[in-house]
């Protein structure tokens, strides 16, 4: 159950955080709100970046780091879209309610 629901959930909090920086950008309420969409694209490519230089590091050269790497949490098709469904719907959602759809 709970492998369900924390994507779900983390998905769902990642849809608000998003739309509330696209909403800010958008409306010209922080000028800020540019820089924290630059900011968390850029985070994501460079966790992306590292996870995969360390899994040819340790394909390559270490059995200690392959062995870290094999414990580590990675995330299949399913986790990534349950991650999305969360963040759509309840970006969606919210998007309705604040704006008068609901």
């Amino acid at each position: 159950m709970a492998q369900r629901t924390k994507p779900l959930v983390v998905g769902a909090l990642m849809g608000l955080m998003m739309l509330g920086m696209v909403h800010m950008l958008l409306t010209g309420q922080s000028d800020l709100a540019g820089w924290a969409l630059v900011g968390f694209a850029a985070l994501h490519v460079l966790v992306i970046g590292a996870a995969l230089l360390a899994a040819v590091f340790a394909a390559r050269l270490s059995p200690t780091v392959r062995h870290r790497l094999n414990r580590l949490h990675r995330p299949s098709a399913s986790h990534v879209l349950t991650m999305l469904a969360g963040a759509g719907s309840t970006a969606l959602l919210s998007h309705l309610f604040v704006h008068g759809g609901l």
